[in-house]
């Protein structure tokens, strides 16, 4: 014991440097974990919205924040948590049944101040209006926000906003707005959204850091980073399990399951286990696309590692358009709540939960339509009843939030009568090996400055193809009939060598000439040049197109 105690002391040579390193490493990781607590924040914002949970939404805000509304501008939390109730509530917390209020929020590109402490992002938002047997309308707007880091938490400081299309469903009618909301990026931004990589401010607390000191705080930030790169590849898992449902790939959705994994749709019932997942899929949807549309867009996606690496919770909206030509189509929004679990050094869907929130048929709208969830199979029946009993709008349910509020920190207020669910349970922090001398530690400080690259290189590139889709909408000649470009759903495999990525998206396009809705999907690539991430290619597949208010789909050849 004696002689593996020795082997773990340091010399003093060395650990000027390794403070120094340790100093940029930490500023730059909490850059990195900026970028994807403001994505979390702001999503959040969105789920809130979506189930009038109002009180949450204000407390979002920093205190002197302040959010630029069609009513007036609204200063500090208390004053927005007033605004929301009144207004948006109708001094209700939470939404009455037949109303629907999703604010899907979308296509992000989030850029970090030099020092750490400020921030701004640029988004989509898609909002379904009404309320059953009386109203229904689309909304769609582009957002300008700047972030504060507050008290140890990000918070929304401002909120901007300009009106790109609204309309009635019916009868139809779908007008685009003239938006002018500057950028605040460019390209270079875009592809750098953490800035310098050397920038970095004293921390007075490594400045005299002993070897021991050293080490703990490496194995700290260690362990944040392999949070953020678990939380990457469980977005893409996520991502990719809506592309091969779009695609009724059935077999290749359920390898994506661990094999005690569950699938839960709706009031459809509980399947268990990998094989019976795969025939549920085969046997609730069938495999037959030829002229039909099936689109599962997973949106505003909210990811939680578990501090032991082991496990993940995510929340989410899926909004699904689908039907075949000629015989009419549905929309669906819902909310996922689901789990993954690491196996073998590689994430797995653990469970799918999903819960529809409106069923609508295409032609007449939520305000004419609302379908039941449907029920368990008469062909396959489920290995366990639904977990939970409730019916979809013009009903209100409230799947339980796996996660507290990101700026409060403790669990979001439900209406009366709605109970909480968070598992107040803490898993244990997992603790890598700590290097044992200085050459050891400045190979496992290459190795922290990797892990972190690579988590900024995914939040990069979303900013680059999000950002395409901006530049595309502001590219329109003038006296053009304007479109919305909205780019969505990225899958991004990072290379091994970090200087390039593979890219997978997803396009949903409305207005143009026709006014029409369009889908197709993006493949590219990008990379890394002179220290800013730059789009190689990007390629679009057109999949269908249709009239905004009839529903017609033109399919493009090869589908």
């Amino acid at each position: 014991m004696a002689c593996v105690a020795a082997a773990q002391v340091a010399p003093a040579d060395g650990l000027g440097e390794i403070r120094l390193r340790l100093t940029q490493l930490e500023n730059r990781l909490h850059k990195a974990q900026a970028i994807r607590d403001i994505k979390r924040l702001q999503y959040s914002y969105a789920h809130y919205a979506e189930s009038g949970l109002w009180f949450d939404l204000g407390d979002l805000f920093a205190a002197n924040g302040v959010a630029h509304y069609a009513q007036g501008d609204f200063r500090g939390p208390e004053a927005l948590r007033k605004f929301y109730l009144q207004e948006l509530g109708r001094n209700q917390l939470g939404l009455a049944d037949g109303r629907i209020y999703p604010h899907i929020m979308i296509q992000p590109v989030v850029t970090i101040a030099e020092d750490g402490n400020t921030a701004q992002g640029r988004w989509h938002v898609i909002a379904m209006l009404g309320s059953y047997g009386a109203s229904a309308s689309w909304a769609g707007v582009v957002y300008e926000n700047k972030y504060v880091f507050e008290n140890g938490v990000w918070k929304i400081n401002e909120l901007s906003y300009g009106s790109q299309y609204s309309g009635r469903y019916s009868p139809p009618g779908l007008s685009l707005s003239k938006w002018d909301l500057p950028h605040h990026f460019n390209t270079q931004s875009a592809g750098t959204p953490v800035g310098s990589a050397l920038a970095a401010l004293p921390n007075p607390s490594l400045a005299s850091a002993n070897f021991e000191t050293l080490q703990q705080r490496w194995g700290e930030l260690a362990g944040r980073a392999q949070q953020l790169r678990d939380e990457t590849e469980v977005l893409n898992l996520q991502h990719s399990y809506g592309y091969d449902v779009d695609q009724k790939m059935w077999e290749a959705a359920a390898n994506l399951f661990a094999g005690d994994g569950t699938l839960e749709l709706g009031q459809r019932g509980v399947y268990a286990g990998k094989a019976r997942i795969r025939r549920a899929l085969d046997v609730l949807a069938r495999e037959r696309l030829g002229d039909e549309v099936s689109d599962h867009l997973q949106l505003a996606t909210v990811v939680h590692v578990a501090p032991d690496g082991k496990t993940a919770k995510a929340r989410g909206v899926e909004l699904s358009l689908s039907g075949a030509k000629g015989k009419g189509a549905q929309w669906e929004e819902g909310i996922f709540e689901n789990e993954y679990v690491k196996q073998d050094g590689t994430w797995k869907i653990r469970s799918v939960h999903y819960y529809p929130r409106v069923i609508t048929d295409y032609e007449l709208g939520w305000a004419k339509d609302a379908k039941p969830t449907p029920g368990p199979s008469a062909e396959f029946p489920p290995d366990r009843p639904p977990t939970e009993k409730y019916g979809p709008y013009p009903k209100m349910y409230y799947p339980r939030f796996h996660y507290t509020n990101p700026v409060t920190g403790v669990t979001v207020q439900y209406p009366p009568g709605v109970t909480a669910t968070v598992d107040g349970k803490v898993a244990k922090q997992s603790s890598p090996s700590p290097p044992r001398n200085v050459k050891e530690f400045t190979a496992r400080l290459n190795e922290l400055a990797g892990q972190i690259d690579s988590s900024i290189a995914y939040d990069a590139v979303e900013n680059l193809v999000s950002a395409h889709g901006y530049d595309l909408e502001d590219s329109r000649d003038a006296g053009s009939s304007p479109s919305i470009y909205q780019t969505v759903q990225p899958v991004i495999q990072l290379a091994s060598d970090g200087k390039s990525a593979t890219i997978r998206a997803r396009l949903l396009k409305v207005g143009g000439k026709d006014n029409e809705l369009a889908s197709g999907s993006y493949e590219g690539r990008a990379t890394f040049l002179g220290g800013t991430w730059k789009l190689q290619g990007l390629t679009l597949k057109q999949v269908w197109s249709s009239p905004f208010v009839r529903w017609a789909p033109v399919f493009e050849r090869g589908r």
